[in-house]
């Protein structure tokens, strides 16, 4: 009888450490060992391409541009006119005779001429890269990127703004864009301090050639 009892007690005993260790085997997750534990791990299976609300994106930037243009006329015209005219006349009588003659000519001639030359020629090249921010994601997936740089150097400051949409697709593996496909495009570079002063005409120079007819 007493048996029986302490059989039974070790049974109950048993199920409950085995329903606790069952219990701690669910609860307990398992581990991979290509788990990222923390987001500033870098993982190289893993793509960190701009794709989402405030994420950095690198633009290169290479634009140039080269306008050549020429424009030639020459203009000649010229007339010529005569005009002759002759009189003869004789007189005879009891009292004498006279004869005369008389001769009228006009020759005028004119010449005009005109000759014009202009030639326009603009080349300019502008490289940099630039880390924008994506500020919106349109609903086809485009990317609105927006970002501002500054910087002063004693007293000369550059301000550089870039603007754009992007396609995902033209975003490359190491996270850049070049500006050729970059649309709406909008670049402004802006330039102040002492240095500008000697790159500018003056105010005097800028209203005379607004009226300077020549």
């Amino acid at each position: 009888m007493i048996s029986r009892k302490f059989t039974g007690q070790s049974l109950c005993c048993t199920l409950l450490i085995v329903c606790a260790s069952a219990c701690f085997v669910n609860d307990a997750d398992a581990q991979s060992l290509f788990e990222r534990r923390s987001v500033n791990q870098i993982d190289q299976y893993r793509s960190y391409a701009a794709r989402h609300r405030g994420d950095l994106l690198s633009v290169m930037i290479n634009e140039s541009t080269d306008v050549e243009n020429r424009d030639e006329r020459s203009l000649d015209k010229s007339g010529n006119s005569s005009i002759a005219a002759g009189l003869d006349y004789g007189l005879g009588g009891d009292l004498g005779s006279a004869t005369g003659n008389g001769n009228l000519g006009k020759t005028s001639s004119s010449s005009r001429a005109f000759s014009g030359d202009t030639e326009f020629r603009s080349e300019r090249q502008f490289s940099d890269k630039f880390t924008v921010t994506i500020v919106d994601v349109l609903p086809n997936g485009n990317l609105v990127i927006k970002g501002e740089r500054a910087i002063s150097v004693q007293g000369d400051e550059r301000q550089l703004r870039l603007s754009g949409i992007v396609r995902q697709y033209d975003v490359l593996p190491n996270n850049t864009v070049p500006s050729h496909l970059v649309a709406n495009l909008k670049i402004e570079l802006d330039a102040k301090g002492a240095e500008q002063s000697y790159n500018k005409q003056g105010w005097f120079s800028r209203r005379v050639n607004k009226v300077w007819p020549f």
